[in-house]
């Protein structure tokens, strides 16, 4: 029996040997690794993601990335020759890209919706009214997203008016509002593949529809005026002023901005019969007037816009955020 139990080894209470990890300690990422250029026409960052005067490279990045820089001046904005930076041209497709699913995620509840203005008898408040709160979901998310990395504009009214208030430079505007547009129609398109290929499918979209036998034009440019220039108004209130850093921090702007854009296409939508909205964004209904082939008042869109940019523009060189800031710059 002895010789038996010479082959086993007693049993032991020793800790097992530890298991290899190929990583047993976390690092925080270094932040020159991150993929982000400053941009001081950033929605939600209250210009504060800039280069500011006191760094030692802000009068070379004056020449090279104008709107990378606070307080820039007309002759930076202007130049041509950020048209080089190969980034631009990526932010620029991805803000096609954003536009791109803004619409066809956007269309798609516009559509599931449409017979509900006449299914009940509150007609067109509740359509308008999810489509309200679809448009504060999506300007919020998408401004979290694309914020860090294209400044999430989105729109050709935010591109222009930033433009005006040297906030984004002449190459940046061109090629932002180039892209929008291309994604609004391509994913205007999609939107109207997936739903049949019928352009009837697309017409009655909150924001881009108009009847025309029951509301003129001049009812219409007035409303996407005064609505544009609403939603200006907050937006560089709430995203883009510095001195409102301190009251509600940078994580709370997406959201107020998105609230300020719901409110406007809730308000028109309900305003009078025939209208379905403020658009405050061209390249979204062009791309579903392009694909529904109904161009009703679409001059509208862009006209109505480019004058609310302008008015705000005089509006924000009238108390700019910065002490030494002058329009003559």
């Amino acid at each position: 029996m002895d010789k038996i139990l010479d082959g086993f080894e007693p049993h032991t209470t020793e800790d097992p040997a530890p298991i290899r990890r190929w990583r047993t300690e976390s690092a925080p990422i270094n932040p020159s690794n991150i993929n982000s250029q400053p941009f001081v026409g950033r929605i939600g960052g209250n210009q504060l993601h800039a280069i500011s005067q006191s760094d030692p490279e802000y009068e070379k990045l004056q020449e090279t990335h104008p709107d990378a820089v606070q307080s820039p001046k007309w002759k930076g904005i202007l130049s041509l020759r950020p048209f080089k930076d190969v980034h631009l041209w990526r932010n620029a497709c991805l803000e096609g890209v954003g536009l791109c699913c803004w619409v066809f995620i956007a269309g798609l509840v516009s559509h599931g919706t449409s017979s509900l203005s006449t299914a009940t008898s509150l007609g067109p408040i509740l359509p308008v009214g999810i489509a309200a709160i679809v448009q504060f979901l999506i300007v919020t998310l998408f401004i979290f997203n694309l914020g860090p990395v294209t400044g999430a504009h989105l729109s050709p009214l935010i591109t222009f008016a930033t433009f005006l208030a040297k906030l984004t430079s002449l190459p940046r505007m061109t090629l932002y509002i180039t892209f929008q547009c291309i994604g609004g129609v391509v994913g205007a398109f999609v939107l109207r593949a997936a739903l049949g290929g019928e352009p009837a499918a697309l017409i009655f979209s909150p924001g881009c529809y108009v009847d025309p036998t029951e509301v003129p034009a001049s009812q219409v440019f007035a409303l996407e005026t005064m609505g544009s220039l609403v939603v200006l108004f907050l937006a560089f209130g709430l995203g883009l002023d510095p001195r409102n850093q301190g009251s509600f921090g940078a994580p709370l702007g997406p959201f107020l901005v998105g609230i300020s854009a719901a409110i406007a296409l809730f308000a028109g939508g309900i305003a009078r019969p025939g209208y379905l909205g403020l658009s405050c964004n061209p390249a979204r209904c062009l791309g579903l007037m392009a694909a529904s082939h109904r161009f009703t008042y679409h001059w509208v869109h862009w006209v109505g816009d480019l004058t609310a940019c302008v008015v705000h523009a005089f509006i924000y060189y009238a108390v700019p955020p910065f002490c030494n800031q002058r329009i003559q710059d």
